[in-house]
């Protein structure tokens, strides 16, 4: 017999990769597709614009969430053996909870990746490679700081919060560092992209 909460945990595991992809599409597609000239034509208060790249990165990101888990609920009630009360149970309430927190978090990861570079395949690749080279170059030899430095520290408080400022029993991500992770990788990436997008020449 499998509940729900396990099933769409397992269901939504390449959510994390594919996200943050779609979001830098929604970023970059004017810069990419050479039709930011047309775009801020028609709108010259860019910020208008950014602002509505922004909020629909996130509605897009969360709308493909919650796709997802509703083609999850649809699956699962066909499934053999599928515990069918599963479905309204708490545990399936934070499953979603944790999609939704995770999907935001995906939404802002790329959006601020495509704002600061403004370039598809660079930011995708970007967002592919950091977290793997952060793991080399300070995960292991700075073992104490790379938790408050990490770029997956606010996906993975998102995803999963934790009310301590630091961590609790050892294993989740506290305040402090999902705090610290947010203003690195998404507020500064977001603000220096938003004022590059502001001054840029469109062509």
């Amino acid at each position: 017999m499998e509940d729900f909460a396990d099933y769409v945990r397992g269901a939504t595991l390449p959510m994390p990769a594919l996200l943050p992809i779609l979001a830098i599409l929604a970023a970059t597609g004017d810069w990419t597709q050479r039709s930011a000239m047309t775009t801020f034509a028609l709108v010259p208060r860019r910020s208008i614009v950014l602002a509505a790249r922004l909020a629909a990165a996130i509605l897009l990101i969360v709308a493909v969430a919650a796709a997802v888990a509703l083609v999850s609920v649809v699956v699962f009630l066909l499934t053999p053996h599928a515990r069918v009360e599963s479905v309204g149970s708490w545990a399936t309430l934070g499953a979603l909870g944790s999609i939704t927190g995770l999907s935001i978090a995906a939404a802002l990861t790329g959006v601020a990746a495509g704002f600061l570079l403004l370039n598809t395949p660079v930011a995708i690749t970007v967002t592919i490679l950091l977290p793997i080279l952060f793991d080399i170059l300070v995960a292991i030899p700075l073992p104490e700081v790379a938790p408050w430095i990490s770029i997956l520290a606010f996906s993975a408080w998102m995803t999963a919060p934790e009310w301590s400022w630091w961590t609790t029993q050892g294993t989740g991500v506290g305040i402090g560092p999902a705090l610290t992770s947010f203003l690195l990788f998404i507020v500064v990436p977001i603000g220096v992209g938003w004022k590059r997008q502001s001054v840029r020449e469109a062509k």
